[in-house]
């Protein structure tokens, strides 16, 4: 079956986070789509949304529980997608991934304590473990042959401090796309081993990989006494980012019982039932062959978006992922201090994008979302080029 990636996805009046507050009103008004957020800009799989009218028609609203036909339908999904398998007894679900880290912050840290947290990378858990009286410690990538790589030297460093008791890890790397591979995961939990840290890794873009690889799952490397959770969702497979709920993984008994004391203790109460229903509808033959047709399309679109910049704009500098549907762009090379090139990209390209150094990147790097309908990427980089010609940026 082919399915629809033409069809803009409809955000007005709905409360959309995206379209009211990451996306400036002139590009609204002028109808450009947004490549800012990790959401797409075309409707999520139908098996998903006829899953979710089918239970919507039902009627049914109580309370819902992981029962043996919600885990079977994960643990199929992370045999045929994520190649591991998986045993039902490890999972729980927990109400949002961020909410999985902060249950995992305060179950492994005291306040005053630390978090390790690589970068660039995803800025929320920062944001968590400061809410929670916790401090960040990052580790920055190292650049080899052009792309960042975790840096194992300065990760052993910093694991090995006291104040430091998690590792925060993102996997594939939101923004730059990257894949920390098996023998980089192997190290990481003998450091772990060896300085008594936790490591809590989010592989919610774990489904993405574009390159014909597989993501490797911590929680499968872990052995049964590694203190390692692994967090899966439909968040950015199917775009539910604003749907607070996810499973965790977790391989060790002892760490797993602790765990969902503390997620209990967090106040969970039930999964949604329309997360129920999403979830078993997606985790299907069906969800998986959207997958890789949606796939297709953000690697279309970003050998696009590369072709674009590399015959216009060669200054402009695109690092290909590995996985996800993001691209992390330096924008440097145009000239332009950090808020002018913002002022350039939102004002005059209409081409709204998530400034880098909200990620810890450099000044004049971007993240760009690529899940857009072919058509309307191709009228913003029309509406891209001309403004770039006004300015004599481009060839």
């Amino acid at each position: 079956m082919q399915f629809d990636f033409e069809s803009r996805v409809d955000r007005k009046n709905c409360g959309n986070l995206k379209e009211l507050l990451f996306t400036p009103q002139n590009i609204r008004e002028k109808g450009y789509v947004s490549f800012s957020g990790a959401e797409f800009e075309f409707k999520t799989a139908r098996p998903v949304i006829d899953a979710v009218k089918a239970a919507a028609e039902n009627g049914l609203f109580g309370f819902t529980v992981a029962d043996e036909n919600y885990l079977s339908h994960i643990v199929w999904w992370m045999r045929e997608v994520r190649g591991v398998e998986t045993d039902p007894q490890w999972i729980l679900p927990v109400q949002g991934t961020i909410f999985s880290c902060a249950t995992m912050i305060r179950l492994c840290t005291a306040p005053g304590e630390a978090v390790l947290v690589p970068s660039p990378g995803y800025n929320r858990y920062e944001q968590a473990a400061t809410r929670l009286g916790r401090k960040t410690v990052f580790s920055p990538a190292v650049m080899r042959d052009g792309r960042p790589e975790l840096d194992i030297g300065d990760l052993a460093e910093k694991m090995a401090r006291p104040e430091v008791k998690l590792l925060v890890l993102c996997n594939p790397n939101n923004p730059t796309g990257r894949i920390i591979r098996e023998d980089a995961l192997r190290r990481i939990l003998q450091l772990a081993r060896e300085n008594d840290v936790a490591v809590w890794s989010d592989e919610i873009f774990g489904d993405t990989p574009l390159d014909g690889s597989r993501v490797p799952v911590l929680a499968a490397l872990a052995g049964e006494a590694d203190n390692a959770v692994t967090v899966v969702s439909m968040g950015k497979t199917f775009s539910f980012t604003g749907v607070n709920h996810a499973n965790v993984i977790i391989k060790n008994p002892a760490l797993r019982a602790a765990y969902e004391a503390q997620r209990n203790a967090d106040h969970f109460g039930s999964i949604d039932p329309m997360a129920y229903a999403a979830l078993c509808g997606g985790y299907t033959p069906a969800g998986r062959e959207w997958l890789s047709q949606m796939l297709t399309v953000v690697r279309q679109n970003n050998a696009r978006i590369e072709r674009f910049f590399a015959a216009h704009l060669p200054q402009v500098k695109v690092l290909k992922p590995e996985a996800t549907y993001v691209l992390w762009v330096d924008f440097s090379g145009l000239g332009l201090p950090e808020k002018e090139l913002f002022d350039f990209l939102y004002n005059e390209a209409y081409f709204c994008c998530d400034p880098g150094e909200e990620y810890y990147g450099a000044p004049c790097m971007a993240r760009v979302c690529t899940a857009v309908p072919p058509h309307e990427l191709e009228r913003s980089l029309e509406a891209f080029l001309e403004a770039a010609e006004k300015r004599g940026f481009a060839r």
